[in-house]
């Protein structure tokens, strides 16, 4: 997901004033903006109707907890790491109460030096340079001419607090460590850091590669500063995820496509988790791609390989653990319909190989009243998509979905007293929102999906450890395992 954040600040008579910057914007040629028309007619359109799935009979790779067979629902949240406590307090007990498992986070805010010599990528005129209201983890230290760490109050223990409050409600979280678009600086400050040129030099430069394996030791190294348990040896943690999103380009100043393809990135995910993975053999490795595939002579970008993604070979390395892939059909001009066949994909993928795979980010658009967060359009059209998108991976062999955005209270928003719906995407787990609804319902499900029935079935245990671990299907079952498509009405 690339984010801009939102602002808020005091005009002079203490009038609050809350505006926003584009919170997702597209990539792809063509693609909606978040204005596009939703479809807010009870009758679904043509094509966007729900779907009959029957349950597949192929084994999927499962994660297991606890050495028993995991599958679940989960959530994505931006702000954990440097809004006030309250605010990520009740981000956490909503996502107790949904019944979610698992949350992702950004592990990452990268500004320039302190006196701006070395200047911040991401910059807004609402907070200091290169920080999120004034917290950052990464920075350039003028003296020693390196990336150094802030491990302060504004710093790393934002990321503490964060982990605590995982713990205490039973919540598992992903960690990412940097980002391919400009927000939280990401790729873009190591390049600004380094004095690069290109935005595919982030994967092949080498003092960009070292300043990166750093900070993934740094972190894992780390020892909480509140519950005194080093990162490495946290429960809490579910996954170290490599970057989000990553992409040859990131549409900006830096891109040189020409330069950069699939083997660029590949190499550098291959590279990257084998050196987290040797630090950390206790928690698994994703890359947090969106799932875009390498097929040449394909015509769409989310499967012919022209950023130089390449979900396949990502899902091939050892020490790669699980796939990731997200969706989101509004920003990429495909239709909602589009989103069941490109889930079935990722499935069969991962089958293939004997590994997990999470959607963990996926979002339909919908209208809000900024005053009164009451939804104007767009939720027939979004529960459609998320009812079809959570039967295909709980019947179809996935194992988890992770809907992008959990939200909940905002003190500084004087008209709803919650975060503003800025990229149309939010989540209120409220009494009368629908999408909360619907997602509780389906969170309710998801330890039954069939990835987790089938792997039962088939004695599929693992240690008893408080850590995460994955595991593929019996090799008995794999080999007479017939790998079909999930058959769904709209197929026939």
């Amino acid at each position: 997901m690339k984010i801009c954040m939102a602002r808020s600040w005091f005009l002079l008579l203490g009038a609050l004033t809350l505006q926003s910057a584009c919170l997702r914007k597209s990539h792809s040629t063509g693609a909606q903006s978040a204005n596009a028309p939703a479809d807010a007619a009870a009758k679904p359109a043509p094509g966007n109707e729900l779907l009959t799935v029957e349950p597949t009979s192929t084994p999927s790779g499962v994660f297991l907890n606890q050495g028993k067979p995991f599958c679940f629902s989960g959530s994505n949240n931006y702000y954990l790491t440097y809004k006030e406590k309250a605010m990520v307090d009740d981000v956490f007990a909503q996502a107790k109460t949904m019944g979610l498992k698992v949350l992702r986070t950004w592990a990452y805010v990268d500004r320039g030096s302190l006196d701006d010599s070395v200047p911040s990528t991401d910059r807004n005129e609402w907070e200091p340079a290169g920080t999120k209201q004034g917290v950052y983890f990464q920075y350039w230290d003028t003296q020693a001419k390196a990336v150094a760490y802030n491990d302060g109050d504004d710093g790393l223990r934002r990321l503490d607090y964060v982990l605590a409050k995982a713990a205490e409600n039973d919540i598992k979280m992903v960690l990412v460590l940097t980002n391919n678009w400009k927000e939280f600086g990401g790729m873009n400050q190591y390049l600004k850091w380094f004095d690069l040129k290109y935005h595919h030099e982030f994967y092949t430069d080498p003092k960009a590669q070292q300043a990166y394996k750093n900070y993934a030791a740094h972190l894992i190294a780390r020892v909480n500063s509140i519950t005194k348990v080093a990162y490495k040896e946290d429960p809490a943690i579910f996954a170290w995820e490599l970057a989000n999103e990553p992409r040859c380009r990131n549409h900006g100043k830096f891109d040189r496509l020409q330069d950069c393809n699939a083997d660029t990135i590949t190499s550098w995910v291959k590279e990257m988790s084998a050196y987290i993975k040797g630090l950390d053999p206790n928690h698994l490795v994703s890359v947090g791609d969106e799932g875009f595939f390498n097929r040449p002579g394909q015509s769409s970008e989310q499967y012919n390989g022209k950023d130089g993604a390449d979900h396949e070979a990502f899902l091939a390395l050892d020490s790669i653990d699980f796939g990731t892939f997200h969706l989101y059909p509004d920003n990429w001009s495909t239709g909602l319909k589009w989103g069941n066949q490109w889930i079935t994909d990722h499935i069969e993928a991962a089958q293939k190989v004997g590994k997990p795979t999470v959607l963990e980010e996926y979002g339909v658009v919908l209208e809000r009243d900024d005053e009164t967060g009451k939804v104007t359009s767009g939720l027939e059209r979004r529960k459609t998509a998320y009812t079809n998108w959570n039967n295909l991976l709980l019947k179809g062999g996935g194992n988890a979905s992770m809907f992008w955005l959990l939200v909940g209270v905002d003190p500084s928003n004087p008209n709803t007293g919650y975060y503003q719906d800025y990229d149309h995407f939010s989540v209120y787990n409220l009494p009368d929102d629908e999408s909360a609804k619907l997602i509780r319902d389906f969170a309710a499900q998801s330890e039954g999906a069939r990835a987790c029935e089938l792997a039962t079935a088939q004695g599929v245990t693992g240690p008893a450890t408080p850590f995460v671990s994955v595991s593929k299907p019996p090799a008995s079952v794999a080999e007479q395992a017939r790998e079909l498509p999930v058959r769904v009405s709209w197929l026939r």
